[in-house]
């Protein structure tokens, strides 16, 4: 296949169709053509710029580990010598105002966009619901994510082990959170979003619930060179993480998948949803790839969480 068929290839993978049209409804509405993409380069400017877009992205809600502070949440900080990653891994305990921190408490683990710090805005909205009695309490531990995607890297780390086989035990040891998969869910944006999929699919019954928002996924290797470039060694290392191809893992799995309409992944997204074992939780608002749509839809996440540990 040429550039240009391969671009709009993966153009076509990446940009859904409405709801209530099929696919071929769909490219024949938009006269989606080899000669569009030639064109004036409307439908290359879909992908191609997110190239840049996406290397700029945080993916958490309240950035840099930090809460809003109108929650009550009592936090703590902690740092983990981890056996896969080089750099301490710093990790952040919220406990919401209704229970003592060391309290025994099913636990959320909560996984940052690329290059974020642990993402613990989302603590201070699963806090104030808890405080007003609105979902039974439980704790979020955010985790710091780097930028390797979540899975082990030909550079010797592995961000998945470190939270599956370090993460997960030692809050449950030290720290009285979770102890069985049906007291921990997992939570993750962008690649966070990802990851915490992979991190259901690599253990299934690790997790009484995951959600995945907007989850930075692909569905070749190929359409993820057209962006970031570095989220996997090689095709190989991709179809060895590939979460959609793997979306049969999820069987039995409580998911909740939330994405914006307006966000890149979308399409990707689609097809995620259609190789899924039955439909998730979570759907398609207006939205883009943003802490403003990731605050819209927290809420309802942070209850849909709630009933599964409650």
């Amino acid at each position: 296949m040429d550039g240009t068929g391969e671009l709009m290839r993966h153009t076509l993978e990446a940009w859904p169709p409405q709801a209530g049209m099929t696919r071929r409804q769909f490219l024949a509405g938009a006269g989606v053509t080899a000669g569009a993409v030639l064109v004036g380069g409307g439908l290359a400017a879909r992908i191609l710029p997110w190239r840049d877009w996406y290397s700029t992205v945080r993916g958490d809600v309240g950035n840099a580990g930090l809460l809003h502070g109108l929650s009550g949440a009592s936090v703590r900080s902690y740092s983990l010598d981890s056996l896969y990653v080089k750099d301490p891994v710093e990790y952040v305990i919220a406990w919401p105002p209704v229970v003592k921190p060391g309290d025994p408490l099913p636990v959320c683990f909560a996984l940052p966009g690329r290059g974020g710090g642990p993402p613990m805005g989302f603590a201070d909205v699963v806090a104030t619901l808890a405080g007003d009695g609105k979902i039974s309490p439980y704790a979020v531990v955010g985790v710091a994510g780097g930028v390797s995607y979540w899975h082990a890297r030909a550079t010797g780390e592995d961000r998945l082990s470190m939270l599956l086989r370090e993460i997960v035990p030692l809050c449950a040891t030290r720290h009285q959170l979770g102890g069985s998969g049906g007291r921990r869910a997992v939570i993750g944006w962008s690649m966070g979003g990802y990851g915490a999929l992979l991190a259901a699919e690599t253990r299934p019954r690790m997790f009484a619930a995951v959600v995945a928002v907007s989850p930075a996924v692909w569905t070749s290797y190929e359409a993820m060179m057209l962006g970031p470039r570095d989220a996997f060694d090689d095709a190989a290392d991709f179809a060895r993480h590939d979460v959609i191809a793997h979306a049969d893992r999820l069987a039995g799995t409580d998911l909740r998948i939330d994405i914006g309409t307006g966000d890149p992944f979308c399409g990707y997204v689609t097809h995620l949803e259609a190789a899924l074992p039955r439909r998730p939780a979570g759907g398609y608002l207006p939205g883009g790839h943003d802490p403003a749509y990731w605050s819209k839809v927290a809420p309802a996440e942070a209850r849909f969480i709630g009933r599964a540990l409650g």
